[in-house]
């Protein structure tokens, strides 16, 4: 789904608010399986997971939201319930010259849910527009693979 799909899907669903229609919104443009916003997660003994993470930043006068929507899916269908991580957690913040100003870290239900969507964002206020980003991160673990954390680092929008 391309970002500005999703983004109008998200607020159509009431799951963001509507920035004004003075308000700049940044995201990267259509996010595919060929962008570094996807990855296919080998999972052992369970079907592998498909995962599409999008960072958008809303820019309004006097303040500024860093959103993070995370959407995961089984790549088989059916059997993606069960535990698949021992830890997986999405994390977003607002950024002004590259110092973080506000953040949040959530865990979707991706163990409960063979796909699904999930979003969360933080919001801060500022007079100065200039060099604001969203950036953001996942930290998972693969249940039973021996790997422990790994830190997936998403490209800030700019």
């Amino acid at each position: 789904m391309g970002a500005s799909l999703l983004t109008g899907a998200l607020l159509s669903a009431g799951l963001i608010t509507a920035p004004s229609a003075s308000a700049a919104v940044y995201c990267p443009g259509d996010p595919d399986q060929t962008s570094e916003s996807f990855r296919r997660i080998a999972l052992p003994n369970k079907p592998d997971m498909n995962v599409l993470v999008l960072n958008c930043f809303y820019n309004e006068r006097g303040w500024y939201q860093a959103t993070q929507v995370i959407n995961w899916a089984s790549t088989t269908g059916g059997n993606g319930f069960g535990k698949k991580f021992n830890y997986f957690r999405g994390t977003v913040w607002a950024q002004k010259n590259d110092r973080n100003k506000c953040g949040d870290t959530r865990s979707p239900m991706v163990n409960a849910n063979a796909s699904g969507s999930y979003i969360h964002y933080c919001t801060w206020d500022h007079a100065n527009t200039s060099g604001m980003s969203a950036d953001g991160k996942i930290v998972y673990d693969i249940k039973n693979d021996g790997e422990g954390k790994k830190v997936w680092q998403l490209n800030g929008t700019s």
